[in-house]
């Protein structure tokens, strides 16, 4: 493999320009620190704990955002029939954002405050000094998340306007129905949320920080590679197909029945390609109520019934008139994003035929961008070796390397 030396700057640069700012990777560390310093000073059991303190942190290149405090909200989840803090099981970073009906976009609230909020999943009988060694059993994954959630800050406050629409699809897929069917629940609904544009953004720096954290040099680079759980996943997404999501469910029969007989319908006549059809609908059905519940909830405003109600009156002051205006043209904006969302309404079949598609080609393109991080690893170091017995070292590194081949002709340097 050709060798290029970059230097430091150029590094930075190209970083930056996979999706890594500058000092992010420092600032995830120092709020590790935050966050241990914290769990440190629980001595009772309780559902919520709330932390907050002064935090320096100025992040990016170009864009630059800068952060001097945080809170912490930290909740432990009790799991029936388990003991001891089973693990982390959610990491979130909070922002506000309202709806400029002007410019009928988003518009996220400038903050240089972090809003972190771990959740932790425990037994019935748990020991709070635990949840702090949790966090430590794997130090370098959990900086790697951090550095997750501090890319998520980033990317809102360096993008004040954007629109809702992605904002309704990304709640959808966590905020949702289960299914009791393991290729709607575990498959689809997961590569739906890890494939969503907002957490390909924040990808490269989870893996840049795991680089960062093991202290990796290039030679080691492939094998982090398949046992990352980033590539690991992205490498399922890519290759898990529309064929192989059909290929389960007509393997999931009965978990689908009890789906439509949950529905009020018998599926006793029916085909399996007749369930999946049915099973398809109920999906995407409720898919689409969920997506426009998120949707117009985050585009309204506090007075919108008044104004409903006094326009069908023709009670509003003149003064209103404009609001009204700006309402109806709010309520053009979420037609137009029902009628996007219930595109598929004839055939919801082809409505994950489409997103599978999806999901492979995006899996595929995240995966070949971070393996770009390669240039982040460290160079190997050149060892110089004091070898002690030479005899025994011969027979090593020929056990190692077998016996290299002896040269009897001159090769042809070309250097003429």
């Amino acid at each position: 493999m050709k060798k290029i030396i970059i230097n430091e700057n150029q590094l930075q640069y190209l970083t930056e320009a996979l999706g890594v700012p500058d000092f992010i990777l420092e600032g995830a560390e120092l709020l590790y620190q935050k966050v241990v310093k914290d769990l440190k000073t629980i001595k009772d059991k309780r559902e919520e704990y709330s932390f907050s303190g002064k935090i320096n942190m100025e992040i990016g290149g170009k864009k630059k955002i800068k952060i001097d405090s945080y809170i912490l909200e930290v909740q432990t989840e009790e799991i029936e029939g388990e003991d001891g803090v089973l693990d982390i099981v959610q990491m979130g970073m909070g922002g506000r954002f309202g709806f400029d009906r002007d410019t009928l976009m988003k518009q996220n609230e400038p903050s240089t405050k972090l809003e972190l909020t771990i959740v932790f999943a425990v037994g019935e009988d748990w020991d709070p000094k635990d949840l702090l060694k949790k966090l430590e059993e794997e130090k370098e994954e959990h900086i790697s998340s951090l550095a997750h959630e501090i890319k998520h800050k980033y990317d809102k406050q360096v993008k004040l306007t954007g629109l809702i629409g992605p904002d309704a699809d990304y709640q959808a897929s966590v905020n949702r129905s289960t299914f009791g069917i393991p290729a709607i629940d575990r498959i689809f609904y997961r590569y739906f949320y890890y494939i969503h544009a907002i957490e390909n953004l924040v990808r490269p720096v989870e893996v840049a920080s795991s680089i960062k954290s093991k202290n990796l040099t290039k030679s080691q680079f492939r094998d982090f590679v398949e046992n990352n759980r980033v590539f690991k996943e992205l490498k399922e997404i890519k290759n898990y197909t529309f064929q192989n999501f059909i290929e389960d469910l007509k393997n999931q029969e009965e978990r689908l029945d009890k789906l439509i007989e949950h529905v009020n319908q018998d599926p006793s006549n029916m085909t399996i390609d007749q369930k999946i059809k049915m099973v398809a609908e109920i999906v995407y059905v409720d898919l689409v109520n969920n997506k426009m519940d998120l949707f117009v909830k985050m585009t309204e405003h506090q007075k919108d019934d008044f104004l409903r109600f006094g326009s069908q009156l023709g009670l509003l002051p003149t003064q209103a008139i404009d609001a009204v205006k700006k309402l109806e043209q709010t309520d053009d904006v979420r037609r137009k994003f029902l009628n996007f969302s219930k595109r598929f309404q004839n055939n919801p079949i082809k409505f994950f035929e489409v997103e599978f598609d999806n999901f492979n080609y995006i899996a595929n393109k995240m995966y070949k961008k971070l393996t770009k991080l390669y240039s982040m690893a460290k160079d190997d170091e050149q060892v110089s070796e004091s070898i002690l017995n030479w005899d025994l070292h011969q027979q090593i590194m020929e056990k190692k390397y077998g016996k290299r081949k002896i040269e009897t002709k001159y090769k042809n340097w070309n250097f003429e």
